[in-house]
């Protein structure tokens, strides 16, 4: 196994790093809009750098939407590091962050229809109609083991 490291966002620089992450992962692959992917609020995100010997493979931001209830958002592996477990322990420590705000009473997601079995073996639960979000189909899930 790789030696893999998640570390928190602290500086312009590794925003910008998770930033071009996201846009290879949603922009290019999945043909995302950059007006959508970068909507202006990454700058109240936390956000967090998955690195590979110290390369950066994969990001993910975590918001406070309103008072207590958190959305997890731009969670992205570059394609050649995929399936190999690399989302779930970034998600992980994702929960971890967000169950240590004391703040906290929901965290959700809106996941891919693709990957949504992916988010419920972490935890996650369906709620609601799929729905799009840039053509893509999505549904919302509850983190569900607090």
């Amino acid at each position: 196994m790789p030696k893999l490291t998640i570390k928190k966002v602290e500086n312009e620089n590794d925003l910008k790093i998770a930033q071009h992450i996201r846009e290879i992962v949603f922009c290019d692959e999945q043909k995302v809009s950059k007006e959508i992917e970068f909507d202006g609020l990454d700058d109240i995100c936390d956000h967090f750098l998955v690195l590979k010997y110290n390369e950066p493979i994969g990001t993910a931001r975590l918001r406070e939407k309103d008072p207590g209830v958190f959305k997890i958002e731009r969670v992205a592996v570059l394609k050649k590091n995929r399936l190999n477990g690399i989302g779930k322990m970034l998600i992980k420590e994702v929960i971890n962050m967000a169950v240590n705000n004391e703040n906290l009473n929901i965290l959700f997601l809106h996941s891919q229809v693709y990957v949504k079995d992916f988010y419920k073996k972490l935890g996650f639960k369906e709620e609601g109609q799929e729905f799009l979000e840039d053509e893509i189909p999505h549904i919302k899930m509850i983190f569900e083991y607090f």
